[in-house]
């Protein structure tokens, strides 16, 4: 929570059953008072090279909505860590471009707070 999530956002919600078959949900709000919600299921955990997870934003009514699947390959690199994330398949092009800044976004708030721990 201390790092998930776009820079204009806060988690103000998480919780995740970390293993093949468990679920995730999470909340956030924009600094606009907008809050998301998605939720998902683990396919895979393998320590320490893979994740791979399926996931939707849900709707006001509580449904969730389009539904993609992300992995994120680990590689070590001479005692750094390669992060290789791939997910897909986006209903369109647009929101494919906002995944890709939101994602960026939240793996640079990772990197401040690895740095600063």
């Amino acid at each position: 929570m201390r790092w998930w999530g776009p820079r204009e956002y806060t988690m103000t919600h998480c919780k995740a059953d970390l293993r093949p078959g468990g679920s995730f949900s999470y909340k956030m709000r924009s600094a606009e008072g907008v809050e998301r919600a998605m939720q998902g299921t683990f396919r895979e955990v393998v320590e320490p090279e893979r994740l791979v997870w399926t996931g939707a934003w849900i709707n006001d009514q509580g449904e969730p909505g389009h539904q993609t699947t992300v992995t994120i390959t680990l590689a070590d690199l001479a005692g750094k860590t390669r992060l290789t994330l791939h997910q897909a398949v986006f209903e369109s092009t647009e929101v494919r471009d906002a995944h890709n800044n939101g994602c960026s976004s939240s793996f640079d708030c990772l990197a401040e707070y690895l740095a600063a721990a």
